[in-house]
This record gives C-alpha cells, structure tokens and sequence, in this order.
C-alpha cells in the first residue's frame, strides 16, 4: 500500500469501517511507514479529543434571530409604478440598450461607407432614392478607379516587358560582336591587349 492510498483510507480504518483484508493493509503500512503511523496517531488523539469535549447547547434565541434575518433579506415590495415606468422599463434592459447602441453604430459606419458626412446630413439625405444614389455613386467611383489601377498595371507590365527585349537584344548583340572578333584579341584580356611601356 502507498501513502497515497493510506491517507485515503484513514478516516474508515479510524471509524472501522474497512474491510479485514483493507484493515490489516493499512495497519501493516501504518507499522512500516514512519510518517504514516504518526499521522495515524494524530489523528486517532484527534478523535479520542472531540470524543471527550461535551456537545454546547444552542441559545434559545437562535432560531428566532436566523428567521428574523431570513425574512429581512427576502425580496423587496416593489414601489408601484406608473404607467409611463411600466412602458419604459423593458426598454431600458441592458441588451435592449445594447442593441440599439450597435444598431446606432452599424448605420454610421455604412453611412461613412456610402461617403455620407452625419454634420451635412439633413432630412431629405435620409430618402431611400437619395441613399441608393450616393451608394451607387460611390460603387462606380470604386469600380473605375480599379479599372484605371488595372490599366496602369497594364502600361507598367508593358515598359518592363519592352525594356527587357531592349535589354536581351542589347546584350545579344554583345555576344555577337565578341564571337565575330578574331581568337587572339578573344584571348587577351585589355590589360594585356595594352603595349607595355619598356617595350619599344
């Protein structure tokens, strides 16, 4: 038996409510296990200490203070309300606020999508005509800036393509000239193509 399983088994083996074989295991491990058997000890002096304290009454008073308390704790009378309060109160539930505040701001966002300014806002900007308009107007502004962004894109891909064959043929021609020189002048570097100074 391991000291973890002891420690568990404690409290029955003191009460007597183990089993013969699960007792004598505890009481062989409770001999070998120094720690063990003195934590037994304790708590066997533990039990025979509250065995020999006497059992203290309860005042006479008690019961009459938990149900004086009990009953001051309980629910509240609710004040009459009128019937403007009675209106407003679901209304002024916190995920009803909630939700008109993230309604609130779900419209100004798609009104800052829609280019919509909230200080120039007036009443006839909250038409649906006039809404869609400003909508549409800024779909085609979208719509044709990405045009011009694919055009540009087209123009630059069309230089860097036109500089490339410039830069091949540059470099073709190059290697042409350098295949049409004789082998000698090939085979000499500039520095020795150059006449030496001491030679006459």
């Amino acid at each position: 038996m391991t000291c973890g399983e002891f420690e568990i088994l404690l409290c029955d083996w003191l009460d007597g409510t183990l089993s013969a074989e699960r007792e004598a295991a505890a009481a062989a491990h409770a001999a070998s296990c120094a720690a063990c058997g003195e934590l037994a000890r304790d708590a066997r002096a533990a039990q025979v200490f509250l065995a020999k304290a006497e059992p203290v009454a309860e005042p006479p008073f008690l019961a009459a203070r938990v149900l004086a308390a009990t009953q001051a704790a309980g629910p509240a009378v609710q004040p009459r309300r009128s019937w403007w309060q009675r209106l407003l109160h679901p209304s002024l539930e916190p995920r009803v606020v909630m939700g008109m505040a993230l309604t609130v701001l779900s419209f100004s966002m798609m009104a800052k999508c829609a280019g919509v300014n909230p200080r120039q806002l007036g009443p006839e900007d909250l038409e649906p005509a006039q809404v869609w308009g400003a909508f549409d107007d800024r779909l085609h502004r979208g719509w044709h800036r990405a045009v011009k962004f694919y055009e540009n894109l087209k123009i630059v891909y069309e230089v860097q393509t036109q500089f490339r064959q410039l830069t091949e043929q540059m470099e073709e021609e190059e290697r042409q000239r350098s295949a049409s020189r004789p082998l000698d002048d090939r085979r000499l570097t500039p520095a020795e193509a150059e006449p030496k100074e001491d030679e006459p």
